[in-house]
């Protein structure tokens, strides 16, 4: 005989099982022994049509090599596992010195289903002498790939566990996973870490039919980008428990603790199938308002209104869920601060207590002491509405502005279709314009700023006023319409409104801004104005004289600052004539107009000219004629003339 020859249906014991094995023993090579088989599997881990080299020699080996080993969710190619029963010597060479350590290697091609990228993957395990009841250990671990590199040690060690005095023990395992300095990203960058070093901790044992486990994981150092979380300076620690008996997953405590943000606790019951959670609990006690806002929201909304604040304060809050369904919510923030990075509004000594149940009718109230909105200070509100599952009513919110307020009335909020909707009415209760223009560093103003909006409705990221709203200026009025946002909230708000002027005071508006003396009315229009992130990039505009029985007289001086910002040359040519000598000039209209398209402005005046337009048209004597002679000229421009004209006029005249 050269050869013999065994099969058998399968080989199995607790650990793994052997599906049509065929092992042939050569009479010449008596040291090795070689298997062929249609599957091994090793717990969910299936390495298909294996080949198996055993060496039976004083000191055996076992080599398991093959082209694929199916581990859902990661596909594993050429798996090579190598089993060495060597001898470890602790020194006298001795018999009884010499212990026989098997050692376990691990080597595998990986990756991920979804990627892309294969990476190396090496583990090595000394193998103890009772493996089913003795530690594992596994000390120099290593995965690697173009883009990762994470070193690790394991040890698994199998466990005994009695589940009553008279029942049967539990099979059991304890895991430690131990990584330092790992580093990873994916291809997308949409999760990466760096110098992660950490320990993750799990038991677990039989009962009742089904797994009771718990695990420890603590992260001492290193930074991890989880699109869109960032987390950094480690010392992060999370608990869980629970019990696990198919198709059910229960999560009966978890405990995460944030360094500088707080202590969160949950409970849950997740249907492993269809990957849904049955139940949801959530709770958290004095967190750290401005930890929760760097950690969890502002990730969110980058790119909002609300995404570059400086938050302080401490915060409660609990969340209740079944299914995808929420039941119960509740948020209480106490004594908090709120402050745009960029200046835009603030709130100080801000408190909320909202409550939500998705059954009963709940009441919410938040409030505040002091806050501004740009550079306009707010009074002290509080708010009280009541909220009824998607939706929010309150009859009345005073807000007070100044010396005025803005009285908000009928409020209606409702969420539907995944968006907000909302529509209120808005009474301006009068505000003195001096402490207005005040407040926002513009020149003293005086009279009062009042109005009335019908109707503001926000739906579909789209905030419109319904009805005209005015304002009282100059003796005159101010009145705005069809105004149009869209995405207010957003990183690109867009505005739509039309303005109109009427009868307002030019002596009042020369003296405020020092401009120079202009007697006269004055009206205007902004016809479909359009802001992209509140910056002008088309609109029809024009300001004009109005007709009248009035005197119409301009000063020297003002008619130099109506030269800067429409024409070229005539103040010089003042100088030198006689006409130096008279201090004012009588007019027949004034009048400039700037069609904004993009960045370029078309310039017109109250009448053309074959090479320009006129902007001041003299009458009587003396009197004089401003023309423009650009008819196209950069917006950017324009506001470097109006700010130049400014600047040389910053002496503000109060009478």
């Amino acid at each position: 005989m050269t050869e013999i020859s065994l099969s058998a249906d399968s080989v199995f014991s607790d650990i793994f099982q052997l599906d049509k094995p065929h092992a042939v023993v050569n009479l010449h090579s008596k040291q090795q022994v070689k298997v062929y088989a249609e599957r091994l599997q090793v717990g969910d881990a299936k390495l298909d049509q294996p080949n198996i080299l055993l060496d039976i020699s004083a000191r055996p080996t076992a080599l398991i090599t093959s082209e694929q080993l199916q581990m859902p969710p990661y596909q594993v190619r050429h798996p090579k596992i190598f089993l060495d029963y060597g001898f470890l010597d602790h020194g006298a060479h001795t018999q009884q010195s010499q212990i026989r350590q098997p050692t376990l290697s691990f080597d595998a091609e990986v990756k991920a289903l979804q990627d892309e990228v294969w990476g190396t993957f090496h583990l090595n395990c000394l193998v103890p002498a009772q493996a089913a009841a003795q530690t594992w250990r596994c000390e120099d671990g290593l995965y690697y790939d173009v883009r990762s590199h994470v070193p690790f040690n394991v040890r698994l060690t199998p466990t005994w566990k009695e589940q009553d005095k008279s029942g049967p023990a539990a099979k059991g395992v304890d895991i430690e996973l131990a990584v330092h300095e790992a580093k990873f990203s994916d291809a997308a960058g949409l999760h990466a870490g760096d110098k992660l070093t950490g320990k993750v901790n799990l038991s677990a044992h039989e009962q009742d039919g089904g797994w009771r486990w718990q695990g420890v994981f603590q992260w001492q150092q290193g930074e991890l980008f989880w699109q869109p979380f960032y987390f950094a300076e480690g010392s992060k620690r999370f608990e869980i428990r629970g019990f696990y008996r198919e198709p059910y997953i229960d999560i009966e405590q978890a405990t995460l603790a944030l360094q500088g943000v707080g202590t969160l606790h949950s409970q849950s019951r997740i249907h492993l199938i269809n990957k849904q959670f049955e139940f949801l609990k959530v709770d958290a006690k004095e967190v750290d308002f401005n930890g929760v806002y760097q950690a969890f929201i502002q990730p969110l909304i980058p790119h909002s209104a609300f995404g570059h604040l400086n938050v302080s304060g401490k915060a409660d809050w609990s969340f209740e869920a079944k299914g995808l369904q929420p039941l119960k919510f509740h948020l209480n923030i106490t004594d908090a601060s709120v402050e745009d990075q960029l200046g835009k509004f603030g709130f100080s000594h801000f408190n909320a207590d909202i409550p939500w149940d998705y059954d009963h009718p709940r009441q919410i109230a938040m409030g505040y002491q002091s806050g501004h909105i740009l550079k306009i200070p707010l009074g002290a509100t509080r708010w009280q509405a009541e909220v009824n599952r998607f939706s929010i009513t309150a009859p009345r919110l005073q807000l007070p502005i100044l010396d005025g307020g803005l009285d908000v009335q009928d409020v209606s909020a409702a969420w539907i279709n995944q968006s907000m909707v909302w529509h209120v009415k808005m009474d301006l209760q009068p505000i003195s314009m001096t402490s207005f223009s005040q407040a926002l560093g513009w020149p003293t103003m005086r009279g009062q700023i009042s109005g009335t909006i019908p109707l503001v409705t926000y739906a579909n990221h789209e905030l419109r006023m319904m009805g005209d709203m005015q304002f009282k200026l100059f003796n005159g009025m101010v009145g705005m319409s069809d105004l149009d946002i869209d995405d207010p909230l957003g990183a690109v708000p867009k505005l739509h409104a039309n303005f109109t002027m009427r009868e307002i005071d030019l002596g009042e508006i020369t003296r405020t801004f020092n401009f120079g003396s202009i007697s006269g009315k004055l009206e205007g229009d902004i016809k479909h104005l359009r802001l992209q992130n509140w910056k002008p990039v088309s609109m029809d505009a024009s300001v004009r004289t109005a007709d009248g029985p009035f005197e119409k007289k301009i000063s020297q001086r003002a008619v130099e600052n109506i030269t800067a910002l429409g024409g070229e040359g005539t103040a010089a040519a003042l100088q030198r004539t006689f006409l130096r000598f008279f201090k004012e000039f009588g007019y027949e209209k004034i009048g400039l107009s700037c069609e904004l398209r993009g960045d370029i402005c078309k310039m017109g005046g109250v009448e053309p000219l074959p090479e320009g337009f006129v902007i001041v048209k003299g009458k009587g004597a003396p009197s004089v004629n401003v023309n423009g002679y650009t008819q196209y000229v950069s917006w950017k421009d324009v506001l470097g003339r109006m700010q130049r004209v400014t600047d040389s006029n910053s002496k503000i005249i109060i009478d």
